[in-house]
């Protein structure tokens, strides 16, 4: 028997949309925000408060849960070290994902939640709060976009038709201008700054792939299982498979095995990834 029903889960992440963040969306006054480790990296009163109502109501679905949020983890209320407990049971959310586009009234923003259970993501939810659309993945079970399956069918494609969501800011700086250069073999590459989003657009077949150097758990679990379940691949720069318990390197995340090949080739193979694979 699962342990959570999909339709409560959806409706307090509405419920935490419609009270906290769409009434903000482009009507947040300077005192609303702030910002974090750099100027772009921004906080608003809509992340905090939709974070602590899901950080009240979450728990009550399953006994003993616990969340782990990303502003939770900013304010070292919480840690990301705890997902090595494999023996916890964790919602691990991000109120809004793509906080810098919600602060410019760009459409690019959502909320991302994912269940994690022995040490693995069994279940995720990415809600598109504009168009009022929630996506849904269950670990062996598949995933759905407003009750419809997704199911990406074979789209094994050439480099040169390959179009990634890349950000080469966001690398290490020993291997930026490497990244940079990779860009060109694509058909685009590019970024929206909404992993939200990227991972949704991956899992509609909409893009070919989105590749990230940076493992929040927040940004990636609720969207690796959204890809895999709707018929991707995803895997690390190492090759293995990403869990929650990754927090250093980066990932791949692929619309085929055959694409993730191409990517991986063209961009990393001649690359030196040790130092960025483990602390």
């Amino acid at each position: 028997m699962s342990l959570f029903r999909y339709d409560d889960v959806s409706a307090i992440i509405r419920n935490a949309s419609a009270r906290f963040i769409m009434p903000r969306y482009k009507a947040l006054s300077d005192h609303e925000i702030s910002s974090k480790t750099n100027p772009t990296d921004l906080v608003t009163q809509a992340d905090t408060e939709a974070e602590y109502y899901l950080e009240q109501e979450l728990p009550k679905i399953i006994q003993g849960s616990t969340v782990i949020g990303e502003e939770g983890v900013s304010r070292n209320d919480k840690t990301i070290d705890a997902l090595k407990d494999k023996d916890q049971t964790f919602w691990v959310v991000d109120p809004v994902d793509g906080t810098y586009n919600f602060v410019h009234g760009s459409e690019k923003f959502g909320v991302m939640v994912a269940l994690v259970q022995n040490g693995e993501t069994i279940a995720s939810w990415i809600y598109d709060p504009l168009n009022d659309s929630m996506t849904f993945a269950e670990k062996g079970a598949g995933a759905h976009k407003d009750g419809h399956a997704l199911n990406i069918k074979s789209s094994d494609k050439e480099l040169k038709d390959i179009d990634i969501y890349l950000s080469p800011k966001f690398f290490p700086s020993k291997i930026r201008d490497d990244i940079k250069a990779a860009r060109s073999g694509f058909k685009s590459a590019g970024t929206i700054g909404c992993a939200a989003h990227e991972y949704l657009d991956v899992a509609q077949n909409k893009r070919s792939a989105t590749i990230y150097c940076r493992l929040k758990p927040w940004d990636h679990l609720a969207g690796v299982l959204l890809v895999q379940e709707s018929g991707g691949y995803v895997a690390k720069w190492d090759k293995t498979p990403y869990t929650p318990q990754d927090v250093y390197g980066g990932l791949i995340a692929t619309t085929s095995k055959q694409n993730w090949r191409e990517i991986y080739n063209h961009v990393f193979a001649d690359i030196d990834l040790s130092p960025y694979l483990k602390k």
